[in-house]
């Protein structure tokens, strides 16, 4: 008999013959493990399809793959200082050019749009329209109107924050905006008979009001532009808003430019200034600038521009708020076009104008300056990302090369930056999410295996008599350990196949249709973290889906070795006696 028990295969089988002795415990373990595996799975999915459409979104429409900025730019990302600024891209997009990549340049400023009907903050993009559509996708996504041109100051609007300031032409406005619509772009019968043939009673109700009774009131209130609306109809009713002069706007912004103070009083100098200054940066200050007795201030001295921008960078980097001056602007542009694009950072407020119209005092006074180049490399599509083309080092090598083939070298101020070091919202929410699927995966594991451990402990304390006589017959308490391993491990392979397979039953939808989130991103202004539009899909995630699997029978295994561990400890005599 040892030489049987001896034999794993012999093992393997009386684990085996115990599950089907016990089906309805098999059954109900069987079943938490498979809800667990299925769950964590599906969920993964979603989360993974959510990241990945994500990056691609950033890095096609938003970014680019990697940005040549200032250091004090990337050090100050968050409060937008158009101030840090340089010139000289053209070498650096003519080289960029030239090692495969398509670069875009920018100036980004912060201003307030203004519109016949409201305001709204908004974040404007001086571009090149012809960089930026080579570099980025957004520019296809004209919902309507067109994009921008070279020479005019047009504005191509998110078209979320359009719709709030009742720029261009509405989706879903309610019927007294649409009446006075009518009233101001066709006062004429055929007019208003046209717009009013655009439109139609909304009909689904949102699922995200407070309400049932509330929607209902909504939607009978509310119209939304025909879905079967001809281009021409569109193109029609665009002349029409933009004839009466409803896509005319305003912005109200600060043009920023370093400049040293010619004058810095005594107690702005110690308490702002020369405390946050390294000692190398209090020496080039400190030289710059000369104590006057009698105003109690510090007077500027230093003409050499080399030395004077030295000492004005320092006192840029501890904020010191006299070196930068602002002046207040208006720019009176029209909006020529509305960006609805998969990615909602563009939809809301954000703008793009012609960087050309702003170089001088009538724009943004750039005088050939940018905010960053946008850089992507020209062999990728819409779906590759993360090439080691793209990275920061590759990026930067190709520039040191071509600057050295021309004896010259970057600019010390500048460097290049990854798009993740511009989006952590984007990955705070997705190492959130992440850490809540493992939380809720670990809570239903949990339970799936805190049922193994109850299955093995009654299944042991039901056959201590036979366990005893197995043991009596000559089975040692490894072979016993080993049996009741196997029966969990087991326990833990069936639930997990068919989680596997429930998982993915349920991921075939969720990757090939989503969820539509679109009603709810617009009431939420798009924050949501995750840059998707509407449609959230699932994506297959191989390595999650095989270790979810090995994951649950190998823990299940384990679960079963302490139980079992315990019982070997009673003696044989004791077993054999109890009933």
């Amino acid at each position: 008999m040892t030489g049987v028990f001896n034999s794993v295969w012999e093992l393997k089988r009386i684990a085996l013959r115990n599950l089907t002795r016990h089906k309805v415990k098999t059954i109900i373990t069987c079943l938490a493990i498979t809800i667990s595996v299925a769950v964590y799975i599906w969920m993964d999915s979603w989360i993974a399809g959510m990241t990945m459409e994500s990056q691609r979104n950033i890095i096609n429409y938003e970014m680019g793959a990697a940005k040549l900025q200032t250091k004090l730019y990337f050090d100050k990302k968050d409060d937008m200082p158009a101030y840090e600024n340089f010139t000289g891209w053209e070498t650096y997009e003519r080289i960029l050019d030239e090692a495969g990549y398509n670069a875009a340049p920018r100036y980004a400023f912060s201003g307030t749009l203004y519109s016949l009907s409201g305001s709204a903050p908004v974040v404007i993009n001086a571009v090149d329209p012809d960089a930026e559509a080579r570099t980025l996708a957004y520019t296809s996504y004209i919902e309507f109107g067109r994009y921008i041109k070279n020479g005019e100051f047009g504005v191509a609007l998110g078209a979320m924050t359009a719709e709030k300031l009742k720029i261009g032409i509405p989706t879903r406005p309610m019927q007294r905006d649409l009446e006075e619509l009518i009233a101001t772009a066709a006062p004429d019968q055929g007019g208003a008979d046209f717009i009013r043939s655009c439109y139609q009673p909304m009909q689904s109700k949102t699922q995200f009001a407070e309400t049932q009774a509330y929607a209902e009131d909504r939607a009978k209130d509310r119209m939304t532009l025909k879905r079967d609306i001809s281009a021409a109809d569109i193109d029609r009713l665009w002349r029409l808003i933009d004839d009466a002069g409803l896509n005319e706007a305003r912005i109200s912004t600060v043009i920023d430019y370093k400049a040293a103070p010619d004058g810095i009083r005594k107690d702005k100098w110690d308490a702002d200034l020369w405390r946050l200054l390294t000692p190398q940066e209090q020496a080039l200050v400190g030289a710059a600038y000369e104590f006057d007795g009698l105003t109690q201030a510090y007077l500027l001295i230093e003409t050499d521009a080399v030395k004077l921008d030295a000492a004005l960078a320092a006192m840029i980097r501890v904020d010191f708020s006299g070196a930068v001056k602002h002046v207040n602007q208006v720019i009176d542009v029209k909006v020529v076009g509305l960006v609805n694009s998969p990615d909602p950072f563009n939809n809301y407020n954000i703008a793009y104008m012609p960087m050309d119209v702003l170089q001088d005092e009538a724009g943004m006074m750039l005088e050939g300056h940018v905010t960053e180049l946008i850089i992507r490399d020209k062999e990728l599509g819409a779906a590759d990302m993360n090439s080691k083309k793209e990275s920061p080092a590759a990026i930067r090598a190709a520039l040191d090369a071509g600057l050295a083939r021309q004896g010259l070298a970057l600019d010390q101020s500048l460097d290049v930056f990854f798009w993740k070091g511009y989006a952590e919202d984007y990955l705070g929410a997705a190492a959130g999410d992440s850490m809540s699927t493992a939380l809720l995966s670990f809570l239903l594991f949990f339970l799936s295996l805190f049922g193994i451990s109850n299955t093995m402990l009654l299944a042991i304390l039901e056959r201590t008599k036979e366990i005893g006589m197995m043991r009596a017959m000559g089975m040692t308490d490894g072979q016993m350990v080993f049996i009741y391993m196997m029966e969990a491990a087991f326990l833990g392979l069936l639930g997990s196949l068919l989680g596997i397979a429930l998982g993915c039953l349920l991921n075939i939808p969720m990757i090939n249709y989503g969820f539509d989130f679109s009603e709810m991103l617009e009431q939420m202004e798009g924050n949501m973290g995750y840059r998707i539009a509407g449609n959230f899909r699932g994506a297959w995630n191989l390595p999650t889906i095989i270790g979810s699997g090995v994951a649950a029978t190998v823990i299940s295994s384990l679960m079963a070795f302490f139980p079992t561990r315990r019982a070997t400890k009673t003696s044989i005599t004791e077993s054999l006696r109890f009933e």
